[in-house]
């Protein structure tokens, strides 16, 4: 089973969502399907099976990037306040203090390093779903071909005879 996972923001938009009639899914059971080495080998309808289950997870996984995206401006908007209060709180506001040095030393305070972990690990999680997310739609196009390419063989043997 594929649960959504959500935070801050997108959780407060999920809400405004469904409070406007128009639900997002935010559980799927069912897991992606192997696809086949030879999808030429399956029938029509265990073709069309497999691609309406490739699209429903695709789904799925697209609504979670863009939840992802959002904890990603999240984490890294919190990160970008915490350091500037650090630098503010560290800054003597003389034009000869060195700007490098004083970032060293706000990078390396214990609740900026935690802050960076958050930043880097939302960045992770997402770049981790996209990747996820490309390798669904290049399954479910590759079963859409298929079902288009046996369509179009069949209205080319149905049509030889038509004048």
């Amino acid at each position: 089973m594929i649960k959504l996972v959500t935070s801050g923001i997108s959780d407060d938009i999920i809400d405004i969502l469904e409070r406007q009639g128009l639900p997002m899914r935010q559980t799927l059971d069912m897991t992606v399907p192997n696809f086949p080495d030879d999808v030429t080998l399956l029938d029509d309808q265990d073709l069309m099976v497999l691609a309406s289950k490739y699209m429903e997870n695709y789904n799925m996984v697209r609504s979670q990037v863009s939840c992802a995206q959002v904890a990603e401006l999240e984490a890294e908007n919190d990160y970008d306040f915490c350091e500037a209060q650090a630098l503010l709180r560290l800054s003597s506001g003389k034009s000869t203090e060195k700007a490098g040095l004083l970032k060293a030393s706000v990078l390396v305070q214990e609740d900026i390093q935690q802050k960076l972990k958050v930043k880097n690990y939302a960045y992770a999680y997402r770049k981790l779903l996209e990747t996820t997310q490309d390798n669904l739609e290049r399954y479910y196009n590759l079963a859409s071909r298929e079902l288009t390419r046996r369509t179009s063989t069949d209205r080319m043997r149905n049509n030889k005879f038509v004048s």
